[in-house]
């Protein structure tokens, strides 16, 4: 039902491609909603380019404030499920796994967590990876349907990389 993929030898299986293209599609997706509907001033990403931003488009509407987090949910748990192999045990500690960091930066952005944190951000400029996860939680907000749209994404990734191969 469940076979792992060898990717090493050049041998990677057609579903497998499929499932890493669909996860860069949705990458690409989440993206998309902050460098068309987003200012880029808030993304750490796009920051710097903020200077030449023109206005916003607002292509996505309202559906855009919960697009990213189910987008790169979906994506980073199927990267992730990937990875580890696509056994039974794999689609569900990725899907988990992703959504247990998901949910601890949703909830970084609490108000007492950032507000502590704040005091630790000068601290941490110099790094990049941990400096963009204090300026996250200090700039960001808690947002219950961004939770709740990372769970989808999480289980969509279970769900679509859980289905057993055709013919197999």
């Amino acid at each position: 039902m469940f076979r792992r993929t060898t990717v090493l030898t050049g041998q990677a299986q057609p579903r497998t491609l499929a499932l890493a293209a669909s996860a860069l599609a949705f990458l690409l997706l989440g993206t998309c909603v902050y460098i068309l509907d987003r200012d880029w001033a808030t993304a750490w990403f796009l920051a710097p380019l903020a200077g030449l931003q023109g206005e916003p488009a607002g292509l996505f509407g309202s559906v855009g404030f919960v697009l990213p987090a189910f987008c790169h949910a979906y994506a980073f748990s199927l990267l992730l499920i990937l990875a580890l192999g696509r056994t039974r045990r794999a689609c569900l500690l990725g899907a988990f796994a992703w959504f247990a960091v998901a949910a601890g930066l949703e909830f970084l952005q609490l108000a007492p967590m950032s507000a502590r944190l704040q005091t630790l951000a000068a601290w941490y400029t110099d790094s990049p990876v941990l400096g963009s996860i204090m300026m996250y939680a200090v700039h960001g907000r808690f947002d219950p349907y961004d939770l709740a749209a990372a769970g989808l994404g999480c289980v969509a990734a279970w769900l679509i990389a859980s289905r057993p191969e055709e013919g197999k």
